[in-house]
């Protein structure tokens, strides 16, 4: 009996054994991240969730690791939508919100090499009689720092408008408005920028001489009749420091067209390249391969409604026969050596919001909004009150953002969380 219990014993301290190791395991699988949810900026991962302490606020916009990834910085809006850049640590300890002055709306937060917060602060638009201007500036992360101004750069603004579509929203939040973010990026070869408020008109700044060089002919501010609307936007940086992979968008009948393009930055050389479908989101990997995400209408949701449901909808917008669509996403990997281009993911969803690689070229991790099934649903049988729901809120939750992480060498992707918005994965 004695050698039973033993046996037992032994036979249990190897089950937990075996179970801690597939708890490590599982939670080396999980990437640690900074993402927004449930209105706070959380670093989760690894099997454990900080929320960080912010003061009374009304949301945020860019999350940025710094290089060495011990410092978070973001954007926060207070209590009067007045933006402002805050720093938190790696541990999420209670922020440091920056004396940085009026942000320019619509950039990101980034970082100098040498572990400053690097942003663009807003112009004077008062003065109409000469081109909108901007500033490069950047400040120590401390309590206390003053900002120093870098330079300048002329600046397309006019910009608007807005969708009906709660899955437009958070597409927009997570991939910036329709999908062109704007850029903010210390290369080598100058500070890398957008120049418009649309998310195009890529630049290269130099710090010393303050020469500021355009990267791609873009028309989309200025437009011409022998010229179709164009634009070159949605720009990721190689592992190399020097290869920019972007989306050239012209904007002609019948239909949108997306293109990719490689900028070598040291030339400032650009080159289109060809893709098996229309590239929407692009990420590179540590080995020199481009993942691009599509997005395709496979649908129109509501055009099975009932007399009583196309009613509820009328009272809401005027009319039932709204165009809302049902679309499929995909994940290419494309090699640009050889060619090849095969889908590694596929998914019936709205859209693909961001995309990005492990550090040891693994897996990617990307963001994915779901279709506006419930959407539809909810409205239609009169259960989701959109009059009503002043802030989006009620609407955004019937259409979940997922995080997931999808194994390069093979397999299904997973599902990491739902609800992480806005998400930067730590170097």
């Amino acid at each position: 009996m004695k050698q039973f219990k033993v046996m037992m014993v032994a036979a249990l301290a190897l089950v937990s054994v075996f179970s801690l190791s597939l708890s490590v395991q599982a939670q080396d699988n999980t990437p640690v991240v900074a993402a927004v949810q449930n209105d706070n900026v959380v670093i989760t991962g690894a099997g454990s969730t900080v929320t960080v302490k912010n003061p009374a606020n009304k949301g945020f916009q860019s999350l940025a690791w710094n290089p060495g990834a011990t410092k978070l910085a973001y954007i926060i809006n207070d209590e009067q939508y007045n933006a402002q850049i805050a720093v938190t640590d790696a541990n999420g300890s209670d922020p440091i919100v920056l004396n940085t002055g009026k942000l320019e709306s619509g950039f990101p937060v980034s970082w100098t090499p040498d572990g400053q917060v690097l942003y663009v602060g807003a112009g004077d638009p008062s003065d109409t009689s000469k081109p909108y201007e901007v500033d490069l500036k950047r400040i120590a992360a401390e309590a206390g720092a003053t900002p120093e101004v870098i330079g300048s750069f002329v600046m397309g603004v006019g910009c608007g408008g807005g969708s009906i579509f709660p899955g437009d929203w958070l597409y927009s939040e997570e991939a910036g408005f329709g999908g062109n973010a704007l850029i903010l990026q210390y290369t080598d070869y100058g500070i890398l920028h957008s120049s418009t408020c649309s998310g195009g008109g890529l630049a290269l700044y130099a710090p010393q001489g303050g020469q500021d060089t355009p990267l791609a002919g873009d028309n989309f501010l200025q437009p011409t009749p022998d010229q179709p609307q164009q634009q070159v936007g949605r720009a990721v940086l190689g592992n190399d420091g020097k290869t920019l992979a972007a989306v050239r968008t012209t904007y002609a009948e019948p239909a949108v067209k997306h293109e990719l393009v490689l900028i070598d930055l040291s030339t400032q050389e650009l080159k289109a390249v060809t893709t098996a479908a229309a590239p929407d989101q692009l990420a590179w990997s540590p080995g020199g391969s481009l993942f691009y995400s599509t997005q395709t209408k496979k649908g129109a949701l509501g055009e099975d409604l009932t007399g009583d449901q196309k009613a509820n909808v009328e009272k809401v917008f005027g009319s039932s026969e709204l165009d809302i669509p049902s679309n499929e996403v995909s994940i290419h990997a494309l090699n640009l050596t050889s060619g090849d281009d095969k889908v590694i993911y596929t998914a019936q969803a709205y859209a693909i919001g961001r995309i990005v690689s492990t550090k040891d070229g693994q897996a990617l991790i990307f963001s994915q909004i779901a279709n506006m099934d419930k959407w539809v649903e909810g409205i239609a049988n009169g259960t989701l009150d959109v009059v009503g729901d002043t802030f989006g809120t009620a609407q955004r939750a019937v259409v979940p953002v997922s995080l997931y992480r999808l194994p390069l060498a093979g397999g299904d992707a997973t599902l990491i969380s739902d609800g992480l918005g806005m998400f930067q994965l730590k170097p």
